[in-house]
């Protein structure tokens, strides 16, 4: 019996501790090479999941990838201006997890993680006027293993785009609750 791996947020937790696959084996004594196949999308061992898991100090349920369609959430605020957004956080203790693009980071305390993007960035990747209200707001950004079976449980999809990141994404809605999907472009 193999475990289906959060291979982002293995890598994520390795990273966040400054450990190297190397270092993580030592610690967990998985292999070197466990560690590169589990980061590349491979399953896990139940035994290779435990090890993984108390080396980190983490219940294995954050390391596992969920039976369900929704693989995980983040919480997403839309912000004005990203650099006093991020001033704030880093004051709090947050650390910055850089994306790439000006626009949008990722801070992370402990096992909590937000994303915080501005509105130009959102408008950057979706065509739809109706963006403008989520500024200011925090929304769920949900990975989920199908975008469009995830979709079907939303009153009104917005819009789905396929971004500059390599992800299909869906601008959603339902009674006043308004979600990202994504999905992760094979």
């Amino acid at each position: 019996m193999v475990v289906p791996i959060n291979r982002a947020r293995l890598k994520s937790e390795r990273l966040g501790r400054g450990w190297s696959q190397d270092q993580l084996a030592s610690i967990s004594g998985v292999s070197v090479r466990t560690i590169q196949r589990l980061e590349g999308g491979r399953a896990a061992t139940p035994t290779s999941l435990a090890a993984l898991a108390i080396a980190m100090s983490l219940p294995e349920t954050v390391l596992a990838v969920p039976d369900g369609p929704v693989r995980r959430v983040t919480p997403l605020t839309v912000v004005e201006e990203i650099d006093d957004a991020r001033r704030l956080y880093e004051s709090l203790g947050f650390a910055v997890i850089a994306t790439g693009d000006p626009g949008c980071i990722g801070v992370r305390a402990g096992n909590s993680y937000l994303i915080l993007c501005t509105g130009d960035f959102l408008r950057g990747e979706y065509a739809t006027a109706e963006l403008d209200p989520l500024v200011g707001q925090t929304i769920p950004y949900l990975w989920v293993r199908s975008l469009d079976v995830a979709a079907a449980s939303y009153a009104n999809v917005i819009e789905k785009v396929t971004t500059q990141r390599g992800t299909r994404e869906a601008l959603v809605e339902h009674r006043g609750q308004w979600a990202i999907l994504a999905e992760t472009v094979p």
